[in-house]
């Protein structure tokens, strides 16, 4: 069977019609969650993401030993959220959804599915990624996830001797992250 430049030309059109409508169905869908208790902004599906790329960033049993899922990072995320407009929160969590969703097409799998190892090799490859846009992306969420991560007691106390600057006091933490 022989193609034409113009049948060529009309099924890249329609493939491409086809990509964006089902990117926008997706993001759609996320668009609007409703937040899940106990978090104020954030629903269940994203305090998962987080967990995720928290672990990822910081796994289960390294020193200090706790992981970043077990640090409260959507707890911390969340109050973050809360102090900004409506625009931006929707916009972060749909970062957030889009996250997880980036290791598709490399790993087969969303990043709540993967491994651990599988997981924190995907960050680690965002976080040298030469696609600014990627890059980028990750960076902003590893900050997020680093502060909540050495925010948190357990950890603060094993790293604080390595800065000089009073940060085992807890001074200007929220009083959510104190109570955990």
């Amino acid at each position: 069977m022989r193609v034409t430049r113009r049948q060529a030309l009309l099924a890249t059109t329609l493939m491409g019609g086809a990509v964006a409508a089902a990117a926008a169905g997706v993001s759609f869908r996320w668009w609007d969650q409703p937040h899940g208790l106990p978090y104020a902004v954030l629903s269940a599906d994203e305090a998962a993401i987080l967990d995720a790329f928290a672990e990822a960033c910081f796994p289960s049993g390294g020193d200090p030993p706790m992981g970043g899922a077990a640090a409260g990072v959507g707890r911390y995320f969340d109050g973050v959220l809360e102090g900004l407009v409506p625009a931006q929160q929707k916009l972060l969590r749909l970062a957030l959804h889009a996250l997880d969703a980036l290791p598709l097409p490399t790993h087969g799998g969303f990043l709540t599915d993967l491994p651990v190892p599988t997981a924190s090799d995907a960050v680690a490859s965002w976080l040298k990624s030469t696609r600014p846009e990627l890059r980028g992306l990750a960076q902003s969420f590893f900050i997020f996830v680093g502060m909540a991560w050495m925010a948190h007691p357990d950890v603060r106390t094993r790293i604080a001797p390595m800065f000089g600057c009073g940060f085992a006091d807890a001074g200007g933490l929220p009083a959510r992250l104190e109570a955990s």
